[in-house]
């Protein structure tokens, strides 16, 4: 059987570079994602299997990896990349807004995990790659209830690969900086309604936090899930791979 991987929120951003990356390195590729629109035009464009998927669901999600797994006969891989930010303290974060980040971030990659890891071990074993941000390691102003969830990320992906390492199925979490993304620039939206910043100056200021002088691009990132789902990183299991431009060094 070919390499296969399921990725979700692959309509845009990062989940769509992975797309095209994996598609371009002759891998079998399903993703899922919310996003109809975005996603048919994706998997006109590669020729990848789309399928409607709200990660909070389980049967959502389990219906789309078991649509990958009829097309192309087994998953090898998986990459959890769902999620949502909102930018908000403690003291002003709803619960509402703090139980869907909750739910997103961390059920969301759940029930990836839930239905994807089944399907990878009845094909003989493979990787599991999480999208956890840099926020896995560092703490950052303004992001109460995103860079909780993406803690815990973090350590998901030390847990699982101690669980799973035996079982064949290598384990490891991508750690992005701020990426340039359509995720990023609702957040920078839904700030500008809300406080009157320019969105164009935001992207000047989080671009300056940067020794290279921007933040990241959607194809960078995908490279570095390539690897970690690839057999060329073999002895990685269990690890938290940051991807910042540096910004995390200083």
């Amino acid at each position: 059987m070919n390499n296969t991987i399921f990725i979700t929120g692959g309509s845009t951003g990062i989940g769509a570079a992975c797309v095209r990356r994996f598609v371009s390195e002759g891998w079998n590729v399903a993703f899922a994602d919310i996003n109809d629109e975005a996603g048919k035009a994706l998997a006109a464009e590669t020729g990848a299997l789309f399928v409607h998927a709200d990660t909070r669901s389980q049967d959502e999600v389990q219906t789309a990896v078991d649509a990958a797994v009829d097309a192309f006969g087994g998953l090898t891989s998986v990459f959890c990349n769902a999620g949502i930010h909102r930018r908000n303290t403690m003291l002003d974060t709803p619960e509402g807004e703090f139980d869907l980040v909750i739910k997103t971030n961390l059920y969301g990659t759940f029930h990836t995990l839930k239905a994807a890891v089944p399907a990878i071990l009845a094909s003989g074993g493979g990787t599991v790659v999480i999208n956890a941000s840099d926020q896995s390691t560092v703490g950052k102003r303004a992001s109460f209830a995103y860079g909780m969830t993406k803690g815990a990320l973090g350590q998901i992906a030390k847990s699982l690969s101690l669980d799973l390492l035996p079982k064949g199925i290598r384990v490891n979490a991508v750690c992005p900086g701020t990426v340039h993304t359509p995720l990023v620039d609702r957040l920078f939206n839904e700030v500008s309604e809300r406080t009157g910043e320019s969105v164009d100056s935001m992207w000047q200021a989080e671009n300056a936090d940067y020794a290279r002088g921007r933040a990241g691009d959607p194809d960078e990132v995908a490279e570095l899930v390539h690897f970690l789902a690839s057999d060329r990183s073999s002895f990685c299991s269990g690890g938290l791979y940051l991807i910042d431009g540096g910004l995390s060094a200083g």
